[in-house]
């Protein structure tokens, strides 16, 4: 027979009045001898049982004092098994909010760094891979191993890939793409180390060009819409101002367009202090992938090395961008592409027009239609080579695909 809560507190009680009884005839029971009288005891039926008085009987004030305690000992009874009962939820209830806090706090903290991550990052291109707990972390020998789990990644598609881990050197930390095929598996290094760097999956990105020109007569008055039929999963560019580069004044903040300082043709002479920005566009088709440069002086600033003149062609837009101080004197000569004032990521609209919010005086442009069809499935491992324990020191990991 199941035994209840309520019938746990009554033979409590009945041991008692049992005990004592025995020991006011200078008795001290054994275990058995209480358990034998225990066993006599209905427990399911309430303490009080009823009470019938008759007309003519005396008032007997024991036995009804009697019947009120045992009436105050089954409300008490069932006080104690409520509250059993209550208590009992209420710790249930409380571990059930305490974990969904935990989680709703762990939740807010990704969420939190994703939003500074995208706040700071955004220009970098799509966050595709993101994690900031529930790591899944292993050890070999001073080599601590997180996985990241599996992920798609467009062929040829330029990814970077950032490790925010506290009390740890970045020259530590690496990552491990493995597609289950030893040709298209590779090694990456983060993007805040040495020289912002970024890897291209392995595989080619289809590209479908239209070249566009706008009419000099056509009045242009805060953006431009180009009409195109558009794939919503595919990546779009527009190329602005074909042969030229975009100066722009440090003093006005002014922008304008500069025909490209070839130097078969002119070099383009700075008149005050500006900022000179323009990309090569499929310089990287063929041989010789490389822009020659021509400096009268070393500029504040450029995001090229200036050891050789020539920079590489490495990719099929290569932004190059120089702070230029007064009179320097640039010219370059390139062997491929082409060169293009400015690169756009057009505002898309619906399925067949986007807008370009670029320079309006911009008259020949290129739509680069970048088809994302084919994507390889990688497993993603982040090595980081170190004795001390980390798992408290990492802030978030994540990787984009650039552009």
């Amino acid at each position: 027979m199941e035994t209840y809560k309520d019938m746990l507190e009554k033979l409590k009680y009945h041991k008692q009045i049992i005990m004592n009884a025995f020991i006011k005839n200078n008795y001290y029971p054994s275990n058995e001898e209480i358990k034998a009288a225990l066993s006599k005891v209905n427990a399911r039926l309430s303490l009080f049982e009823s009470y019938i008085s008759k007309p003519g009987s005396y008032f007997n004030f024991t036995e009804l004092n009697y019947c009120f305690e045992m009436i105050y000992k089954d409300i008490e009874t069932l006080y104690k098994v409520l509250e059993s009962i209550l208590t009992n939820e209420y710790i249930q209830l409380k571990l059930y909010i305490e974990s969904t806090l935990l989680e709703l706090e762990a939740k807010a903290d990704h969420f939190q760094k994703r939003c500074k991550e995208e706040s700071n990052s955004s220009s970098l291109g799509t966050t595709i891979v993101f994690q900031t707990n529930s790591w899944n972390l292993t050890t070999n020998d001073q080599i601590t191993i997180l996985d990241l789990g599996e992920h798609d990644f467009i062929e040829g598609s330029e990814i970077a890939c950032f490790a925010n881990i506290n009390n740890v050197e970045k020259q530590t930390v690496s990552f491990s793409f493995d597609s289950g095929n030893l040709e298209k598996n590779f090694y990456a290094l983060p993007y805040n180390l040495y020289d912002n760097i970024t890897y291209r999956v392995p595989g080619d990105v289809s590209i479908n060009k239209k070249d566009i020109e706008i009419d000099e007569t056509a009045i242009i008055r805060s953006s431009l819409h180009l009409t195109y039929d558009i794939d919503m999963n595919n990546k779009y560019k527009v190329m602005g101002g074909k042969n030229y580069i975009t100066v722009t004044s440090k003093k006005s903040g002014v922008s304008k367009l500069v025909n490209f300082p070839d130097v078969t043709d002119y070099s383009f002479y700075a008149t005050e202090d500006c900022y000179i920005e323009f990309y090569i566009v499929d310089g990287n088709i063929g041989n010789n992938n490389y822009l020659e440069y021509n400096f009268n002086m070393p500029p504040n600033y450029q995001n090229f090395s200036l050891q050789d003149g020539t920079i590489k062609i490495d990719s099929d837009i290569k932004r190059i961008y120089i702070d230029a101080q007064a009179g320097l004197l640039v010219s370059f000569r390139k062997e491929h592409g082409d060169a293009y004032a400015e690169c756009i990521n057009p505002v898309i609209t619906n399925k067949d027009k986007m807008i370009y919010t670029g320079n309006l005086a911009v008259r020949q442009m290129q739509i680069r239609e970048y088809v994302r069809t084919n994507t390889i499935k990688y497993h993603v491992y982040v090595y980081v080579n170190t004795i001390e324990e980390i798992i408290n020191h990492i802030d978030s990991i994540y990787i984009k695909e650039i552009g």
